[in-house]
């Protein structure tokens, strides 16, 4: 090093530490340009002593402000941070800096902090990725305090009351939920903190505001602290209440086809591959004088005479073979009194989703009651496609290749298809890929959990092309082994339910007029606003404006351009109002409007804008003629001692009437 660069070093013993010491050290002068750089430096930058000399310290790390570090500096003898160097090929290098004045020289002593750094960096992202799951994932996700205050919720419980994340925090179950869902969840929260242990429960929700009965199925978690308290619990809920109620109604089906499989005058029996019996009906129980699980397991020649068993197993091994329904007659000795019955026997071989043979399905009818048989199977068969064919909902049924086995009369008239022109086919030849592949979700649930689904899908008819939307139940036929080989669905169309459904709630809360907020849901939401600004020591305030004269405008125009004038009040209100705001009609050419987070200076420039707005308006009555009409308005803001919306409608409504007796087209206040 040359002399020029060492000028400012008190000794040569100075220099040779600085020079061998391990952390990374250089210095530069007033201006910020190096005149010293350490080996250890060097090395951490990849730069050479002869390329670092001379640069200015704001080259090396283009984050660092100079005058920053000279001010701070100044102040407190010591500047102290992380900087980023970028080295040539991009790469980034974290250091620890500290930074010190010795004269007219800046002493720069750093150490290497990039793997702490980028362990940051993923720390935040994986926090990040966290919090995308859970606000993603289909289930409710929250945490709760001792006093039953919430402390987390995921994206999915705040949108379930119409609320943001953080407007659901401090909360308890009582404000959100009926009494009695309240009452039940609180049961199991305490057994969480008083027993220490994960609680797994179904959880009564009680009626929603549509007459539903909620159940939640839910699992609380307890969490500790460094003490080893549990001072919060950890839970995620699944509303399973549709799931319930079909569950149900599958059992109650299950029982009647049990019923009926048990009462059929005919031998119902599956048989595996080693043609042992799985299952046999009450016919043939009641035939071998056995209950069914004893039957199970054994073969032919166990149950029946040998004549019997040989023909029988002849006619399984031709079924297992041929892979193919084989319908003969088949004969049965009794072993007792050895008189020959006679049968008429099918033999269906049930396949896998693989093509493979796993089971024989056995019907073995009394050929002297066939006749009797066949007319009642008849009647019930062409009663149950009556029922089928009438109901207003598509039934169907398909095996695990997601083929169509059945389809009912409603669901072939929505495809513009006959039944021979349905059975046989897939999803995707009937609605095509995108369609088949968002059935197939559900219909995989179905079948990999052997679970019920219920969903709302959506398909596009073929005569209108237009979207429809369906309420899509779907259940697994389970084999006597616990596989499902089929499913079960009925889509009831749901597209006017749901735009009911939109346009009630639509009509509930807003103005038919002005589509504003109605005076109803314009209270409920100031209601809540004030609740908001109490518990978080905001301002709220609130405006009230009068159309003036509007009996005159109503009068002379008529009522129509009356109209036309309150909606234009409203446009011109909403012109000058953000998302935040709350518009609402309260009455006939009345208007209130509640403004978060904003003190009195705000309402009144607001109100001004709207005021001057106002009066700069005009808009064709229709009769050839150009009106335009003014406004008055009436302010407050929230108090203390303010205990409802009436409170601050009272006080806005006397400041509008003091616009109005001072001459109207003006702002008053009251703010007592």
């Amino acid at each position: 090093m040359s002399d020029k660069h060492k000028t400012g070093l008190t000794t040569g013993s100075v220099t040779a530490i600085l020079e061998n010491a391990g952390a990374a050290i250089f210095m530069c002068d007033q201006k910020g340009h190096v005149n010293f750089a350490n080996p250890a430096f060097c090395q951490m930058v990849g730069l050479t002593n002869d390329t670092l000399l001379g640069q200015n310290v704001c080259a090396i790390y283009p984050g660092a402000d100079f005058t920053d570090i000279q001010n701070t500096i100044a102040r407190s003898k010591v500047w102290q941070n992380e900087l980023e160097y970028r080295t040539q090929n991009g790469t980034s290098l974290w250091f620890h800096t500290n930074i010190t004045r010795n004269g007219d020289h800046f002493i720069w002593i750093q150490m290497d902090v990039t793997a702490q750094k980028e362990e940051s960096f993923r720390q935040i992202n994986n926090e990040k990725k966290l919090q995308s799951i859970l606000d993603h994932i289909p289930a409710y996700v929250f945490s709760k305090n001792r006093k039953g205050e919430y402390t987390y919720v995921n994206h999915m419980l705040a949108a379930l009351h119409a609320l943001k994340s953080d407007e659901v925090l401090g909360k308890t179950d009582y404000d959100l939920f009926p009494v009695q869902a309240a009452e039940s969840f609180e049961k199991n929260d305490r057994s969480v903190f008083e027993q220490h242990k994960t609680v797994r429960a179904l959880e009564d929700g009680g009626m929603d505001e549509y007459g539903i009965e909620r159940c939640y199925l839910s699992v609380k978690c307890p969490m500790e602290n460094e003490q080893g308290e549990v001072h919060e619990l950890l839970g995620m809920s699944i509303d399973i209440s549709e799931q319930q109620r079909l569950e149900k109604a599958l059992w109650a089906s299950q029982e009647k086809l049990n019923s009926i499989l048990d009462n059929m005058k005919a031998r119902v029996y599956i048989k595996d591959t080693d043609l042992r019996y799985t299952y046999a009906n009450e016919e043939l129980c009641q035939t071998l004088k056995m209950d069914r699980t004893s039957i199970t397991g054994k073969n032919d020649f166990d149950l029946f005479e040998p004549e019997t068993a040989v023909g029988f197993r002849t006619t399984d091994q031709e079924a297992l073979k041929s892979r193919q329904k084989i319908s003969r007659m088949e004969t049965s000795v009794d072993t007792q009194t050895r008189t020959k019955s006679y049968y008429w026997s099918v033999k269906v071989p049930l396949l896998s989703a693989d093509g493979d043979v796993h089971s024989i399905l056995g019907i073995s009818t009394d050929v002297t009651e066939q006749k009797r048989l066949e007319q009642k199977l008849q009647a019930n068969e062409r009663q149950l496609t009556t029922i089928l064919d009438n109901m207003k909902a598509h039934v169907y049924i398909k095996d695990t290749s997601y083929t169509y086995t059945y389809v009912n009369a409603d669901m072939c008239e929505y495809l513009g298809k006959t039944f021979d022109e349905i059975v046989g086919k897939t999803d995707a030849e009937i609605f095509g890929e995108s369609v088949a592949e968002r059935f197939h979700k559900s219909d995989t649930q179905v079948f990999n959990y052997r679970e019920n689904s219920t969903s709302i899908e959506k398909s596009r008819h073929y005569r209108t092309g237009k979207s429809c939307y369906f309420l899509s139940i779907k259940a697994p036929l389970i084999n006597d082994v616990g596989n499902a080989h089929a499913l079960i669905g009925i889509s009831t169309d749901v597209t006017e339910q749901q735009r009911m459904e939109r346009e009630l709630r639509k009509m509930a809360s807003t103005d038919v007029l002005t589509g504003a907020n109605n005076r109803r849901h314009f209270l409920e939401l100031c209601e809540k606003e004030m609740d908001r600004a109490k518990r978080y020591g905001h301002n709220l305030s609130l405006i009230m404006l009068d159309v003036d004269h509007f009996k005159h405008i109503n009068d002379t125009y008529g009522h129509a351009t009356g109209d036309e004038a309150i909606r234009s009040m409203t446009e011109i209100c909403r012109g000058s109002l953000r998302n935040s705001d709350v518009l609402g009609r309260i009455g006939g050419e009345e208007f209130a409007i509640l403004l978060p987070e904003t003190d009195l200076i705000g309402a009144w420039q607001i109100a001004q804008r709207i005021r001057q707005n106002t009066e700069d308006f005009a808009f064709d009555t229709g009769q050839g003629k150009i009106e335009g009409f003014t406004a008055s308005f009436g302010l407050t803001g929230l108090l203390e001692k303010d205990e409802d919306p009436d409170d601050l409608l009272k006080r806005a409504d006397v400041a509008l009437y003091d616009a109005k007796t001072q001459g109207r087209n003006r702002v008053c206040e009251k703010i007592d």
